[in-house]
């Protein structure tokens, strides 16, 4: 073969993978970006669901409860405020066990997930009234056995304000977010 065949046929390989290369690149561009959309609606060490990612079931669930009698809408912020000289990472590893401590203890047609930092909200469905106030008061229990552990074992304080309410079907998702944040 001659020199002149051979440096065009590197050259053409060379062509090729760089149109290869732009090609991987620009998958790792999209993968970069998909990645970013994911951060934004769950939480990546307790994978737990973002009030981004929420919104849409939460007005689905508001327009079912248009045409159902028989079911109420239920809300619940949590707020959890930690009291110790423990770092900012240490914090957020302590919200999302107790975030993945609730979710484990509630029904999974419940649905539980991140307003902010330090909120939690959850979304319930009861028939009764009564069955809501059952349920808050469990989750005020777990909540103060949850303050207990983390004293004794970690000798940090947890105080948590728990708010609750029902869902009205003329509520605005806007509207149930807020009540959630207060």
């Amino acid at each position: 073969m001659e020199y002149g065949t051979l440096i065009k046929q590197a050259f053409q390989l060379l062509q090729e993978s760089l149109r290869k290369l732009e090609e991987v690149e620009y998958a790792i561009k999209l993968l970069e970006e998909e990645l970013k959309e994911y951060r934004t609606l769950v939480d990546k060490e307790s994978y737990i669901p973002k009030e981004k990612f929420i919104k849409q079931r939460v007005r689905r669930l508001i327009e079912r409860m248009k045409y159902a009698v028989d079911e109420l809408l239920m809300g619940v912020g949590i707020k959890i405020s930690i009291v110790g000289n423990i770092p900012d990472s240490d914090r957020h590893s302590i919200v999302n066990y107790i975030a993945t401590y609730i979710d484990r203890h509630i029904r999974p047609s419940d649905t539980l997930f991140m307003l902010e930092d330090d909120k939690l909200g959850i979304i319930f469905t009861v028939k009764e009234r009564e069955h809501f106030e059952v349920i808050v008061r469990r989750l005020e229990s777990m909540l103060l056995n949850l303050k207990a552990q983390t004293y004794s074992t970690r000798n940090i304080l947890l105080n948590y304000k728990i708010t609750f309410f029902e869902i009205e079907p003329t509520m605005t998702v806007e509207e149930v977010f807020e009540k959630l944040k207060t």
